[in-house]
């Protein structure tokens, strides 16, 4: 194998492995459960949210030279330290990286080992990945070579099986609007706001094997394309596997539940060794990546009062607080979370990606100060039930389908961009 491909299958099997964590798994059978017969449309909307825009998160921050930093200039100074402090604090550290561990322990450990308690795997699970995200350097090769390789022969085991020998025939569930409902849910994945986080270790790790320029962006290019093609295959799996279970899955049922019945539906006990093996590589890896992430940003943040060790070990320790409360309650108070950040993280990838045609800094002002409103407006309104709000959104184009943001963005990038060509033309006269 030429050094070339060999990079190559590193840095796409390191993406892959950092993208599929603990939602990746749960929720794909969980929407394909809910969705029976409808299982096709509502994996179409779950892999534009799950692998189209994380994949482009990656290539727009390829686009503007490989900083987090430089796709949030145009907007305001202060904008990337705000925004991604929320992101790394809001879903970071207080979502992704504690449901991992809770993940490892409700659909692994405890799967296995029904008297382990949950601080054991917890404690365990960070343990482990302190010791693996402490070299930053070599995250992702460690990732690559050693972790991923296990994960994925075990996916494709559970998918190639749930899928050739089906457990059950998808039924009519009778789900609304199985599209903007997968694509919704799929925020809980949190895997835009991965690939904004990790994009720069990835641009690092190419670097780092000597790859610059048009190689080293082809480089990248190749490593989306092969972790691209790997959540399809797994993820297209699991949905079916779950629509498969539609017929007589228990209504109601917790996400997590619902996964260990169907693995073991269709693989029995062997199912549970497989998934929790599965599930504890899957979570490792997600979490290993997001770690070395955030404790990189809050070193800098912090201008090396605290060293990128130490704030590994706090980001740690408060994953293993909040992981003992277990996935059900993390992913109750996540969801507001995603709602108000996700669209504008989905906009700014846009914009990224398509930054050569975004005609000046208005656009980016425009379209993220108005995604931003309407996205609280709408976040707010459902905590606090007021219909006052609820009908202000609501009176939104596609509002009905979860889109409400979307029209205003595109709004707030005209309005944006005429204001600022205008006040351009007035201060040259």
């Amino acid at each position: 194998m030429s050094k070339t491909v060999q990079h190559s299958l590193i840095v796409g099997f390191a993406l892959f492995a950092i993208f599929f964590g603990a939602g990746n798994l749960i929720f794909p059978p969980s929407i394909g459960n809910v969705s029976g017969t409808e299982w096709v449309v509502a994996l179409v909307g779950f892999c534009i949210t799950g692998i189209v825009l994380p994949l482009l998160s990656v290539i727009a921050i390829i686009n503007v030279g490989g900083k987090f930093e430089d796709l949030t200039r145009p907007i305001s100074p202060w904008f990337y330290k705000v925004f991604n402090l929320l992101l790394m604090g809001g879903i970071g550290m207080f979502v992704t990286i504690p449901r991992m561990s809770a993940t490892t322990h409700e659909l692994g450990v405890h799967q296995l080992f029904p008297s382990v308690p949950s601080i054991v795997t917890i404690v365990i699970f960070f343990a482990i990945c302190f010791y693996f995200a402490m070299d930053k350097s070599n995250v992702i090769d460690k990732i690559g070579k050693v972790l991923t390789p296990v994960l994925v022969v075990i996916l494709l085991f559970i998918v190639g099986k749930g899928i050739f020998d089906p457990i059950g025939t998808p039924v009519v569930t009778g789900i609304k609007n199985s599209f903007s409902n997968a694509f919704i849910s799929a925020y809980q994945t949190g895997d835009v706001v991965t690939g904004i986080f990790c994009a720069p270790i990835f641009i690092a790790a190419i670097a780092a094997f000597g790859y610059k320029g048009k190689s080293a962006r082809k480089m990248a290019l190749t490593g989306t394309l092969i972790a691209g093609i790997g959540l399809l295959i797994v993820y297209g799996g699991l949905l079916f596997i779950g629509a498969s279970g539609s017929g007589f899955a228990p209504s109601g049922i917790e996400d997590t539940a619902l996964v260990s019945l169907l693995v073991d539906r269709s693989l029995g006990s062997i199912g549970a060794v497989a998934l929790a093996v599965a599930i504890a590589l899957a979570c490792l890896t997600s979490a290993i990546g997001v770690i070395a992430v955030i404790g990189d940003f809050l070193n800098d943040l912090t201008k090396n009062k605290l060293s990128y060790r130490i704030w590994v070990a706090i980001i740690c320790v408060v994953g293993i607080v909040i992981g003992s409360a277990g996935v059900g309650a993390i992913v109750t108070y996540a969801m507001p979370i995603f709602t108000a950040l996700y669209p504008v993280a989905i906009v700014l990838v846009i914009l990224g990606v398509f930054q050569k045609f975004v005609p000046n800094p208005g656009s980016y002002q425009g379209a993220i100060l108005l995604t931003f409103i309407v996205s609280l407006i709408e976040t707010v309104g459902s905590l606090i039930k007021t219909p006052v709000l609820k009908d202000i959104i609501l009176k939104l184009p596609l509002a009905s389908d979860g889109f409400s943001w979307l029209i205003p963005a595109i709004v707030g990038f005209i309005v944006g961009t005429l204001i600022h060509k205008l006040k351009g033309q007035k201060e040259a006269n």
